[in-house]
């Protein structure tokens, strides 16, 4: 009866403390940096392309424009991804736009919610993406859950940066050399 009491003691301590993260870290905040070679316009350009999101935001299948003109602070869209055999949904709202610089947006889904602020910077042929991304879960359990996996959903979010660049690049160097045959 005493090991059960023990047993009992220490789980209910551990599922404590894994909540307070979540009680004390109500969001939390990551960036992620990546040069492309590409102008920041046509980086820009692709990245807002959602006929190419299936190309590098992984699992992506659709999206289903909502509310709001496209390219308009209060656009909303819903955006479609599978994993696996699960399918699950996330609505994406507009915020700021500044063409070819900066856009930024909002992020729901049941999970969290979260804030994406993307700069494009550079030269003519030199682009550097700059992400700062907030996400908040939608319960304690979820803030907990997240903060915990913080670098994970770093790293995937990197992971799919760097195939936006590969597809960034390789829509330059057709560009290039379609500009090449012309002359």
């Amino acid at each position: 009866m005493r090991f059960v009491k023990f047993t009992l003691a220490g789980l209910i301590s551990i599922m404590l403390a894994f909540l307070s993260l979540g009680f004390f870290h109500s969001d939390f905040k990551y960036e992620n940096e990546l040069d492309i070679n590409a102008s920041p316009s046509n980086s820009f350009e692709i990245f807002n392309n959602d006929s190419l999101k299936s190309q590098w935001l992984t699992g992506f299948i659709e999206h289903e424009n909502l509310t709001g003109s496209v390219f308009q602070p209060g656009h909303r869209k819903l955006l479609k991804f599978k994993r696996g055999e699960q399918t699950f949904e996330m609505v994406e709202e507009l915020l700021e736009i500044y063409k070819g610089d900066k856009i930024v947006f909002a992020i729901e889904t049941e999970l969290f919610d979260g804030i994406n602020e993307l700069y494009f910077m550079g030269s003519k042929n030199k682009c550097t993406l700059k992400s700062y991304t907030t996400i908040k879960g939608t319960s304690i359990f979820y803030r907990a859950m997240f903060y915990i996996l913080k670098s994970s959903m770093q790293n995937q979010t990197q992971q799919n940066y760097e195939a936006l660049k590969k597809v960034i690049e390789k829509q330059e160097e057709t560009y290039k050399i379609d500009a090449k045959s012309l002359n």
